[in-house]
C-alpha cells in the first residue's frame, strides 16, 4: 500500500479536499494524509462544498508538515507553488509532484459567488485526483 502525503499552504482547504478525494478513489491502494506549512482550521465553506459531493471531510483536522519530517512517503503531492520549496527540503519521499491550483477567493457580498467558486475547485481537485490515481495508483476505468 502506498503512503501519500498531500500539502498546501493551511491544510484547511485545497489539501482537506485532496485528501477526501484521494481517500474515496484510492481506497485499497493508499494511505493519505495531509498538512500544511501553517495550518490553520478547516474551512468551512470547503467542507460545505464537499459534503454536497457526498464527501465528508468535516472531521479533518489540520496538520502541521513539521510532525511528517521523520516518515517516508512514496508520494507527495504539494498543491502550491509557494510551499513547493520547503516540502521538498524537509520531506523524505520517493516520488514528489507538484500541482498548483489557486486558494479560492471568497465574496463577501455574494454567498452563491462563493459557493460556485468552492464547487469549481472542488470538482478541478476531484478531476485531477481521479486522474492522478488511474494513472499511478491503480485503475478506476
Amino acid at each position: 500500500m502506498k503512503e501519500i502525503l498531500i500539502v498546501s499552504q493551511n491544510n484547511a482547504c485545497r489539501s482537506a479536499i485532496a485528501e477526501g478525494w484521494f481517500k474515496y478513489y484510492a481506497r485499497g491502494a493508499a494511505n493519505v494524509t495531509s498538512a500544511g506549512i501553517e495550518p490553520t482550521q478547516l474551512d468551512l465553506n470547503a467542507a460545505q462544498s464537499m459534503m454536497d459531493a457526498v464527501i465528508d471531510i468535516t472531521k479533518h483536522q489540520p496538520q502541521n508538515l513539521k510532525s511528517f519530517t521523520e516518515k517516508e512517503f512514496d508520494i507527495v503531492l504539494v498543491l502550491d507553488n509557494n510551499v513547493a520549496k520547503t516540502a521538498s527540503s524537509c520531506l523524505r519521499y520517493k516520488n514528489l509532484y507538484v500541482f498548483h491550483f489557486d486558494s479560492p477567493k471568497v465574496s463577501e457580498n455574494d454567498d452563491s459567488l462563493t459557493r460556485k467558486v468552492y464547487d469549481s475547485l472542488r470538482d478541478d481537485i476531484e478531476n485531477w485526483a481521479f486522474d492522478f490515481i488511474n494513472q499511478n495508483l491503480k485503475r478506476l476505468i
